[in-house]
């Protein structure tokens, strides 16, 4: 549904004032086009609400809201990939701390080839010889 603005007097059947829910092609037209009265200069009708199809070419306030969510999404794209950034050396600092526990645990349990293994083969080493595999 268009709703129409009539701005001037004597546009079709409307006065100036007029809010034309449903509006017909003609007026919507008029509107789209931003005809002007010839004398005065001034624009016949506008239109309110629309469909986003409705018009040809996008407002100055519907460029702007564009650039603006266009700016938005990229600096969520930003964000997300620090976000993600952190996560990851976050991860990576949490393994290293754990397979550093690890490995004092097995070197006081004097595992032979300790220093070789991964936190998997470790934890399993430590248990064969039944010490803890948190660290303790």
């Amino acid at each position: 549904m268009t709703i129409v603005k009539v701005l001037v007097d004597a546009v079709g059947e409307y006065n100036a004032g007029d809010i034309v829910k449903d509006a017909p092609d003609g007026l919507i037209e008029i509107a789209k086009k931003q005809v002007r009265n010839a004398a005065t200069g001034k624009l016949l009708a506008e239109i309110i609400v629309g469909d986003v199809g409705s018009t040809d070419t996008p407002s100055e306030r519907e460029q702007k809201l564009q650039e603006e969510l266009d700016e938005s999404k990229k600096r969520e794209e930003d964000l997300l990939a620090q976000i993600a950034e952190l996560q990851s050396v976050m991860h990576d600092g949490d393994s290293d701390d754990v397979l550093k526990d690890l490995k004092s645990t097995a070197k006081d349990l004097k595992i032979q080839g300790y220093t070789k293994m991964d936190a998997d083969e470790l934890k399993k080493a430590i248990d064969s010889v039944g010490g803890d595999n948190d660290g303790k």
